[in-house]
């Protein structure tokens, strides 16, 4: 072998061990300044599958998944064992490992919590009096849905949305800004019980184009949404909600954040807290980075609905049942 083709295999050698080196060095130094990071997740849903797998493939700390299995009654168990381990930052997915992560760190309030996956997450007041809370909304932007929607049906004028008070003011106060800047009219009708759902539609279903579907708990039933599907169908009302599930049920359109951006979102915001000394309370909530959106063919046959060849394209799925 001649002697620059030894050389060459050297400098290659070395610069793989150069590599090495550096890169466990700063593994090193980051796993003796830092805790693991604790994954808390809600239940088994597949849909936390992806994002937990892209937050762990970008955060740079070492990972812990922990799972409360949808029983609450198993929070002190799991959060005992999260916090022997010092975790440097706990990213919970769903509204329960939200709550407890919240809970659990109230008087630890060196350790940072990220949330996402939650519907409607001012609900569960995850910011009333803590400062160690960041997370990135669930649902998409009032303002976002009524651009799309207006793609889909550009003569849209007036909008229907039934909802609670005790958990979606904030949410319609937003919807009314937005509505206003795109000069349409937001016509909110208040509940307090699921069962009165279907008298408040009746009421006005006549004064509208589209029904906006918003994740309330005393208004997304299944027996709600069932009924309702039918109802929009009988009179050629459009309806859109905020998951690929209800366009399945036959509603026309649906919006949901684009799921697997969430851990790559989730782990930016993870390391600009503790590699940044970034303050949660100053990153607060943040929009989701990507929008699908779900189109139900079949039910805009059904209501006489015809769609521009461009907006078929925008739709992420097409649904035809």
């Amino acid at each position: 072998m001649s002697g620059r083709r030894i050389l060459t295999k050297i400098l290659i050698l070395w610069v793989l061990v150069l590599d090495t080196f550096i890169f466990t060095g700063y593994t090193s130094e980051t796993e003796l300044k830092f805790g693991p990071v604790a994954v808390l997740l809600s239940n088994e849903e597949e849909a936390y599958t992806m994002p937990v797998s892209t937050f762990i493939n970008e955060v740079s700390f070492k990972v812990n998944v922990f799972n409360l299995h949808g029983d609450i009654t198993r929070a002190k168990a799991v959060m005992a064992e999260i916090l022997s381990q010092k975790p440097s930052l706990i990213f919970a997915l769903g509204a329960k490992a939200a709550y407890i992560a919240k809970v659990w760190t109230r008087d630890r309030p060196d350790i940072p919590v990220v949330f996402a996956m939650v519907l409607n997450w001012q609900r569960y007041k995850l910011f009333e009096g803590q400062d160690n809370i960041a997370g990135i909304a669930y649902d998409v932007a009032p303002g976002t849905q009524f651009i799309n929607m207006t793609l889909f049906s550009p003569n849209v004028q007036r909008i229907g949305v039934i909802y609670s008070k005790e958990h979606s003011s904030q949410t319609i106060e937003k919807a009314m800004e937005s509505a206003e800047k795109l000069g349409l009219k937001l016509v909110a009708r208040p509940i307090s019980r699921p069962r009165n759902f279907k008298r408040a539609y009746k009421k006005i279903s006549k004064q509208i184009e589209v029904f906006w579907i918003i994740a309330d708990p005393v208004v997304y039933t299944l027996d709600n949404m069932s009924w309702l599907e039918e109802k929009c169908v009988k009179d050629s009302i459009i309806c859109i909600g905020q998951s690929k599930n209800i366009a399945k049920l036959g509603v026309l359109l649906a919006m949901s954040p684009d799921t697997p951006n969430i851990g790559s979102q989730a782990a930016s915001m993870a390391k600009s807290i503790l590699l940044l000394n970034k303050n949660p309370k100053e990153i607060g909530v943040m929009p989701p980075l990507g929008t699908r959106l779900f189109l139900n063919v079949k039910t805009a046959s059904k209501i006489g609905l015809v769609i521009e060849q461009y907006a078929m394209d925008m739709a992420s799925e097409i649904i035809d049942k």
